[in-house]
C-alpha cells in the first residue's frame, strides 16, 4: 500500500516537470537602450522629418511603443513657446527692487544750478502741502531710481478723470489726465473731441467714479479753456497732447496735488507705471475704478519693428513718443485710459517709504488692448517748452 502511494506521488511530480518545460520560456526584458528600428545616420539630428516617426504595419509592439515615445517628444519640442527677447527684462513683482539703471546712464546735471520752471513750481506745491517736513520736500526734488510698486487707496493724487456732458446732462468720464499745476491738467489731444463732444469737467484724486468717495476728498472742477498742441492733426497719432485750464485753482491736499514733470530725454529705469479708470481688456466696459500696471519701456527702434504699419503713423514711432509693454501678463492701457499718465515711481533718498511721481508720458494709442504689441505714449520731455509757456506764462514773463 505504501509503495503504491509513493509511486503515484513520483508520477505526479514527473508529469508536472514535463508540463512546465513544455511551455515557452518568458521573453527577456527589453534592453535599457533599444536599437532604433531603422539605421541611424550620425550626421542627422533626430528627429529630421515627421514621417520617420510613424511605424509600419509589420513593426512589433515594442517598436511601436518606442515610436509613440518619440512622437510625444517631437510634439513637446514642436510646441515649445518662443523664447523671450534677451533685452526684455520682466517687471519686478511687488516688493522686489527695480533693476539697475541701464549701463552708461548718468543723471543729467542741473544746468548750472538752475532748474526748469516746472521743477521749481512743483517744489512750491510740495512745500505748501508739507510746510514743516523738510525731508518730504527734499525727497520730492531728489529721488532714487529703484522705486517699488505702491498698492494702496489714494496713491495717485494727481490722477484726473476727464468728463463729457451728455445730452441728458450726465457726466461720462472717457479719458484720463494728470494735474501738473494748481489749475492745469495735461491729457491727450484726441481726448478734446470724442463723438463731437468736448470735455467739460475734471475729477481729480478719486478712486471710484461711480460713488462719492469721501475718504480721499476728490475735487470736481469745470474746464475753462482747452489748449491743443499747435502741431496736432486729428488724422495722425503725433503731437497727441493737450492742456486743460480749470475754471479755478484746486485745493492742494495730500489727496489732490500735481505730479512732477520728467525733464530729461533719458530714463533711469526700464520700468514705468500706467493707470486709469478704463477697461482692462478689449471691448469690455470701463471699470470706473482707478487701476494701475507696470510696463517695460521698449526702445523706439524695437517698437517700430514690432508695430504694424498704420496710416496714422506714416513715419513710425518718433522720438517724441515712448513705447511700453507688459511681456509677462499682457496687461495694457485700454479704452477710457487715453490721456492718463505714464510715470516713474521713485522713492525718496531720505525716506524710502515716500514715493514720488514723475510724469514721462501720456497714453496715446495701441493696436488693441492686451495684444502682443507695445502701446505708444506721448513723451512729456519733448513738449516742456510748450507746457511751461501756457501753464506758467506769468512766471515766464518775469524771467
Amino acid at each position: 500500500m505504501c509503495r503504491s502511494v509513493w509511486m503515484l506521488l513520483a508520477l505526479a511530480l514527473l508529469s508536472s516537470i514535463v508540463c512546465c518545460y513544455a511551455q515557452p520560456p518568458p521573453p527577456p526584458p527589453p534592453p535599457r537602450h533599444p536599437s532604433l528600428p531603422f539605421e541611424k545616420d550620425s550626421s542627422i539630428r533626430f528627429p529630421v522629418e515627421r514621417d520617420i516617426l510613424f511605424p509600419g504595419p509589420d513593426e512589433s509592439e515594442e517598436e511601436k511603443t518606442w515610436y509613440r515615445i518619440r512622437e510625444f517628444r517631437f510634439n513637446q519640442y514642436e510646441n515649445l513657446p518662443e523664447p523671450m527677447h534677451r533685452h526684455h527684462r520682466p517687471p519686478p513683482r511687488p516688493g522686489q527692487p527695480f533693476p539697475p539703471p541701464p549701463s552708461g546712464y548718468k543723471k543729467p546735471g542741473n544746468r548750472n544750478g538752475r532748474r526748469r520752471l516746472c521743477e521749481q513750481k512743483y517744489s512750491e506745491y510740495v512745500e505748501r502741502i508739507f510746510p514743516n517736513d523738510t525731508a518730504v520736500v527734499d525727497d520730492a526734488n531728489d529721488a532714487n531710481f529703484d522705486g517699488r510698486i505702491l498698492a494702496k487707496p489714494g496713491q495717485y493724487p494727481h490722477m484726473a478723470a476727464v468728463g463729457f456732458e451728455t445730452e441728458t446732462q450726465q457726466i461720462e468720464y472717457k479719458c484720463g489726465g494728470s494735474l501738473i499745476s494748481e489749475n492745469f491738467v495735461v491729457t491727450a489731444a484726441h481726448c478734446t473731441a470724442i463723438s463731437d463732444l468736448i470735455p467739460k469737467w475734471v475729477r481729480i484724486g478719486d478712486l471710484n467714479l461711480m460713488i462719492d468717495e469721501q475718504t480721499v476728498e476728490p475735487q470736481v472742477l469745470e474746464i475753462d479753456t482747452i489748449y491743443k498742441h499747435p502741431d496736432y492733426n486729428k488724422d495722425l497719432y503725433y503731437n497727441d497732447i493737450a492742456l486743460l485750464k480749470l475754471s479755478q485753482n484746486v485745493h492742494l491736499t495730500k489727496y489732490v496735488r500735481p505730479i512732477r514733470l520728467w525733464v530729461f530725454s533719458e530714463l533711469p529705469t526700464t520700468i514705468a507705471f500706467a493707470m486709469g479708470y478704463g477697461a482692462t481688456s478689449f471691448a469690455k466696459a470701463m471699470t470706473n475704478r482707478l487701476t494701475n500696471l507696470n510696463l517695460t519701456i521698449v526702445p523706439n527702434d524695437e517698437c517700430n519693428r514690432e508695430l504694424p504699419a498704420l496710416s496714422e503713423t506714416p513715419d513710425g514711432v518718433l522720438a517724441s513718443q515712448i513705447c511700453g509693454q507688459d511681456y509677462i501678463l499682457n496687461r495694457d492701457t485700454c479704452q477710457g485710459d487715453s490721456g492718463g499718465p505714464l510715470q516713474l515711481n521713485l522713492p525718496g533718498r531720505r525716506r524710502q517709504q515716500n514715493i514720488h511721481y514723475h510724469l514721462i508720458g501720456l497714453t496715446s494709442y495701441g493696436v488693441f488692448c492686451r495684444s502682443s504689441y507695445p502701446s505708444v505714449y506721448t513723451r512729456i520731455s519733448s513738449y516742456l517748452d510748450w507746457i511751461e509757456q501756457i501753464t506758467w506764462s506769468a512766471e515766464l514773463d518775469l524771467v
